[in-house]
């Protein structure tokens, strides 16, 4: 019945669209509104302090529920608009992922002509062979193709063959895990509309079709975790998930400064740096307050202290350049997203040891902190393209009639 009105809303008055964002230090959320099937408008965005959950587990369902309240309630008393459903993201942490892989035969003898409704079903019958019993796919990510065990194809649709092979990444979380989640978001008020995974929501978002072509890595620097994510030919080729994220380099300031971590995170946030690897000895003065007063420090010691974790970031997108078989290729560089991107000097650190072009997300139209905000927002805006109502904004008449004909002629290589 639920579902039934979200359809019946669709197609009454202003959509609007909400994206919540589950961090392990802050959740975080958007609200957009469509103007048309090509423009979203980003009315507001809100963070608030991730309470009640750790190790990616809801401990306390009360403090987890008025996090999530707290999140979307901002951004409900910014814009004056009601929102009753979320797209709740899940990244770092909580997911998990595996190769999937399935060989769908298409006829005992002779050649078939591939159509849609053979990709759907290899794709289908590799999550349900890559899933255990305790778990849900949050999404399946396609990686490659193969007809006949030679031919590699993005879009294998229209050629002949006798098989087809699917290599997929299943990205997957717990079901308990997920039934918590959504139990806590309804007791906050309220409903999960679907579930996305983060990393590759933003990717939507921050890269358009040629970068993904061209070749690209997309790294999204969270706070425990960092995700990268290599594209070639419009496919994702590789997938690492990276256990340092700006928690990490807090948490060394902290230890090598010998100061409680709250106070290490607005330092790491004023003073902080990532080494270049072209400068020289940075003999830069700050004060810090301690129990004894205000301390002089150099901030070649706050370099030092993340230097270990910018080299593991660093040599981990080096590395899953190379494993995705595309090192010398990736036109587009690396794209970084994230609260972690914004520490000083980190972009030219990562071109520097890379040998890659490094960019900063792209701007969102309305908003500084587009590296923060990116994942909720996009989630916000894959809210409205999974939708019926995105099928009929986006497609024109003429569109119809061809994917009629599309269908007429699968049908008619299906069973003649």
């Amino acid at each position: 019945m639920k579902g039934f009105q979200r359809f019946i809303r669709q197609f009454r008055g202003d959509q609007f669209y909400c994206g919540l964002d589950i961090g392990s230090h802050k959740v975080k959320a958007s609200l957009n509104r469509v103007v048309d099937a090509q423009t979203l408008e980003l009315l507001a965005v809100n963070e608030a302090e991730t309470r009640g959950l750790a190790a990616a587990s809801i401990n306390d369902i009360s403090e987890f529920s008025s996090s999530v309240s707290a999140a979307v309630g901002g951004v409900i008393r910014k814009t004056k608009v009601k929102v009753r459903d979320v797209h709740l993201g899940l990244g770092g942490e909580f997911i998990e992922t595996r190769p999937g892989r399935a060989l769908l035969p298409l006829v005992e003898r002779g050649n078939k002509i591939v159509t849609p409704r053979d990709l759907d079903l290899a794709r289908r019958q590799a999550r349900m062979l890559g899933v255990r019993l305790d778990e849900e796919v949050i999404c399946d990510l396609v990686q490659q193709f193969k007809v006949d065990d030679v031919n590699i194809a993005f879009n294998p649709v229209g050629l002949y063959g006798r098989k087809l092979e699917v290599e997929t990444l299943l990205v997957l979380a717990g079901i308990t895990r997920l039934r918590n989640l959504t139990k806590a978001v309804q007791q906050a008020g309220f409903e999960v509309n679907d579930v996305h995974f983060n990393g590759w929501t933003a990717t939507e978002l921050m890269l358009d079709k040629r970068q993904r072509h061209d070749g690209c890595v997309f790294v999204d620097l969270g706070a425990r975790t960092t995700m990268i994510l290599v594209f070639k030919e419009g496919l994702l080729k590789h997938f690492r998930k990276v256990p340092v994220g700006g928690e990490c380099l807090t948490q060394h300031i902290a230890a090598r400064l010998n100061i409680p971590f709250p106070l290490a995170e607005d330092i790491k946030r004023s003073y902080g740096r990532a080494f270049d690897g072209v400068s020289g000895e940075n003999t830069e003065e700050i004060l810090i307050k301690k129990d004894q007063g205000f301390v002089p420090l150099k901030r070649q010691e706050l370099i030092m202290a993340v230097e270990e974790d910018i080299r593991a970031i660093t040599d981990n997108i080096s590395a899953a350049a190379v494993a995705s078989g595309h090192e010398a290729q990736l036109k587009a560089g690396v794209v970084v997203v994230g609260g972690g991107a914004l520490l000083s000097g980190l972009m030219e650190r990562i071109e520097h040891d890379t040998r890659m072009p490094v960019a900063l997300g792209r701007n969102i139209s309305g908003l500084n902190t587009a590296a923060i905000y990116c994942v909720s927002t996009s989630l916000a805006e894959m809210g409205y393209k999974g939708t019926f109502r995105y099928k009929i904004d986006s497609q024109k008449p003429s569109d119809w009639l061809s994917a009629l004909r599309a269908k007429a002629q699968e049908l008619s290589n299906e069973y003649f």
